[in-house]
C-alpha cells in the first residue's frame, strides 16, 4: 500500500495491520495482486452447463471423465462442491512465468518481462488456485506440479505454506530434452522441476516391485538359480547418443571385442558403466550366447536371494523417462500437423507420476493438449483399470474446443492406424447465478443446478427428465445409485411416488429446494427405498461460503 492508502485507514485497521506484520514468520512475502475472475465470485456464482454435442458415451458401465471449458479458478470454485476431498492426483503444468511473449495474461493482459509486477501476479495466481485444489485432495492424495527456472524457488516456498513443509515428498528433476539449445547464455538447460505435496502422511509412495520367486530363475549353478537379463540396454534411451560413457567394448570368450547394439541396429549402449561392468566380470557374474548369426550376447547374472520381491526404489531423476519431442511428435501423429501445442508433456512423463499411486481420480486444471486424460487413458487400457480424470481449461485461442477436446475424442474414437480406447467423456462450460440474496435467487441457483448435482454424485444417465418449462424433478442413475432432484417443494409427493413406483436396489440420494438448511422429514416417510435427503440450494451455498471466507484470511 501507498502512503495515501494507510492515511484512509481507521486507527483499529491500523492496529490490525501492525499485528500480522507482527505474526509474520520466515516465508515467501509478496504484493498480491487482485484478480477479475476471482473478484467476479463476490457477484457472482459458477455453475457448469453441459454440452450435449460434444458428450461421448461409448458404455454406461464405464466411469465417466468430464472436460470443463472455462477460467480454471471458476472450475476450481464449482469443483470445491463437486469433489471436495475427493481427488486422489493433481497434475498441472501451469504457465512458467517467462516473460515470453503471450505467455499467460492476468486480467486480460500478456504479463512480460518487462511487467515490475510479473511475479506478484504469478504468486497471486497461483496461490488462489493452490488453495482451492488442496481442498480437492483426499487425505491420501498427492499433487504433481511442473515448473522450470523462472518460479521454481518462489513455487517451493509457496507450496511449503499451503501444503506445510512435512508433507514435501521431492523435487524430480526431469530432462526434458537432449541436445541443442545453443542459444542459452551461460548452460544449456536440458531440464524442468516437477514439485511433489502429499496433502496429510495418509498417502503413501508405490514404489515400482520385482516378483522374486524362484520359477523365474530357470538357469542353475553351485552358486543357486539364476535368470539372465541382456547388459546391453532396450527399450527408451538406448542408443549410444543417450549415454556415451555407456558405449564401450568388452572382451567376448573368441577374445573379439563387443560393443553394445540399441534395438534398431544402430550403436547402443550398456545398462551399466565400466566400473560395474568390470565387477561383473571379475565376479564371473556375465553369461555368453550367440544369436542365429553367431553374434556374441552377454547377459548378466541374477541370482535368487530368496526374497519375495525387490523394491526399486524412485530416483529424483527422471533421465530417460521421455522428452518433449517425443510428445509433439505423438500430437503431430494426433491431428496429422505441426505446431499443434507448444511444449506439451509427454504422456510417459505423467504416466510415471500416476504409477506410484492409487488413483482413481485424476484432475488436471492447467489442462492444455491433454497429456493426462490421454495418459489416463492408456493406463486404463494397459492395466483394465477404471480411472477417470477431470480436465479444465480456457478457451483462449480456441484450445479447449481445437485441441484438449479433438485430443480426447481421437483417443477414444482412434486416430491413423491406432485403435480407439472405449471411455465415455461430459464437456461443461461454465455459466453464473447472482449471489444469493433474495429467495428468487435460491430458486434460479436451484433450477440451474442440474449439472453441477449430477457431477457431484456422478450420476448421468437420465432416468426420469423433468417436465418442460415446470420445477418438477429428475431422476438420475449410475452403475452405484440414484439420485433425485426436486426443484419445487410442491413435486416431493410426486417423486416419492414415482420413487416408490420404480423401485431399485442402490441407494439413492435427494436433493429437495428448501429456503432453509432443513427439510421436512414427514414429506418422506411414506417413501419404502433406501434414501438420503440434502437441501438444495443450502449445500451448494455453504461450500461457495467458505470458499468466500478462505479468501479473505
Amino acid at each position: 500500500m501507498n502512503k495515501s492508502q494507510y492515511e484512509s485507514l481507521s486507527k483499529e485497521q491500523l492496529i490490525d495491520k501492525i499485528l500480522k506484520l507482527e505474526k509474520e514468520r520466515y516465508g515467501l512475502v509478496w504484493e498480491d495482486k487482485e484478480e477479475d475472475v476471482a473478484k467476479r465470485c463476490e457477484s457472482k456464482l459458477p455453475l457448469l452447463e453441459k454440452d450435449c454435442s460434444r458428450e461421448i458415451v461409448c458404455d454406461p458401465s464405464l466411469p465417466y471423465n468430464i472436460i470443463i471449458e472455462g477460467d480454471n479458478y471458476h472450475s476450481l470454485y464449482a469443483l470445491s462442491f463437486t469433489h471436495k476431498k475427493s481427488i486422489d492426483v493433481i497434475y498441472i503444468d501451469p504457465p512458467y512465468n517467462t516473460g515470453k511473449k503471450k505467455e499467460w495474461k492476468y486480467n486480460d493482459s500478456w504479463v512480460d518481462e518487462n511487467d515490475k509486477y510479473r511475479h506478484s501476479k504469478w504468486l497471486s495466481f497461483m496461490s488462489k488456485r493452490m488453495r482451492l485444489a488442496k481442498n480437492l485432495l483426499k487425505s491420501s492424495g498427492v499433487i504433481f506440479i511442473s515448473v522450470d527456472n523462472n518460479e521454481v524457488a518462489q513455487l517451493k516456498l509457496l507450496c511449503d505454506s499451503i501444503f506445510g513443509e512435512k508433507n514435501f515428498c521431492g523435487q524430480i528433476i526431469w530432462r526434458k530434452k537432449s541436445g541443442g539449445g545453443q542459444t542459452d547464455d551461460f548452460f544449456v538447460t536440458e531440464h524442468e522441476y516437477i514439485l511433489c505435496y502429499r496433502r496429510t502422511s495418509a498417502f503413501m509412495w508405490i514404489d515400482e516391485t520385482i516378483p522374486m520367486s524362484a520359477k523365474g530363475y530357470k538357469s542353475e549353478d553351485e552358486k543357486g538359480k539364476y535368470r539372465l537379463v541382456k547388459l546391453a540396454k532396450w527399450g527408451s534411451a538406448a542408443k549410444r547418443e543417450d549415454r556415451p560413457t555407456m558405449y564401450f567394448s568388452i572382451k567376448a570368450p573368441d577374445k573379439k571385442r563387443i560393443y553394445p547394439i540399441a534395438p534398431d541396429g544402430s550403436p547402443g549402449r550398456w545398462r551399466v558403466g565400466k566400473k560395474k561392468m568390470k565387477k561383473l566380470i571379475d565376479e564371473e557374474l556375465v553369461e555368453w550366447a550367440t544369436d542365429d548369426d553367431g553374434v556374441w550376447i552377454p547377459y548378466e547374472k541374477i541370482y535368487y536371494d530368496g526374497d519375495d520381491v525387490k523394491v526399486l526404489k524412485n530416483r529424483s531423476i527422471y533421465y530417460y523417462v521421455a522428452e518433449t519431442g517425443d510428445a509433439t511428435r505423438l500430437l503431430t501423429k494426433l491431428f496429422g500437423k505441426k505446431d499443434v501445442f507448444e511444449n506439451p508433456k509427454p504422456i510417459e512423463l505423467i504416466k510415471e507420476l500416476l504409477s506410484h499411486s492409487k488413483n482413481s481420480v485424476v484432475l488436471d486444471f492447467f489442462a492444455g493438449s491433454a497429456s493426462t486424460g490421454h495418459a489416463v487413458l492408456e493406463m486404463n487400457k494397459e492395466d483394465g483399470g477404471h480411472r477417470k480424470f477431470i480436465l479444465c481449461t480456457n478457451n483462449e485461442n480456441n484450445i479447449c474446443t481445437e485441441v484438449t477436446y479433438p485430443r480426447i475424442e481421437k483417443v477414444i474414437k482412434g486416430y491413423s492406424n491406432v485403435q480407439g480406447i472405449p471411455a465415455n467423456l461430459k464437456y461443461y462450460t461454465q455459466t453464473f447465478v447472482p449471489v444469493i440474496s433474495s429467495d428468487s435467487d435460491k430458486r434460479e441457483l436451484v433450477n440451474r443446478s442440474t449439472e453441477i448435482l449430477c457431477v457431484a454424485e456422478d450420476c448421468f444417465e437420465e432416468v426420469r427428465r423433468r417436465n418442460k418449462g415446470t420445477f418438477d424433478f429428475s431422476i438420475f442413475k449410475s452403475t452405484e445409485k440414484q439420485m433425485a432432484i426436486i426443484y419445487d417443494e410442491d413435486s416431493i409427493g410426486d417423486c416419492v411416488d414415482y420413487l416408490n413406483n420404480n423401485k431399485v436396489k442402490q441407494k439413492t440420494v435427494i436433493y429437495v429446494f428448501s429456503y432453509d438448511h432443513t427439510y421436512d422429514t414427514e414429506d418422506f416417510v411414506e417413501l419404502n427405498i433406501d434414501y438420503s435427503v440434502k437441501p438444495i440450494p443450502e449445500a451448494i451455498i455453504n461450500v461457495y461460503r467458505k470458499i468466500s471466507k478462505m479468501k479473505k484470511k
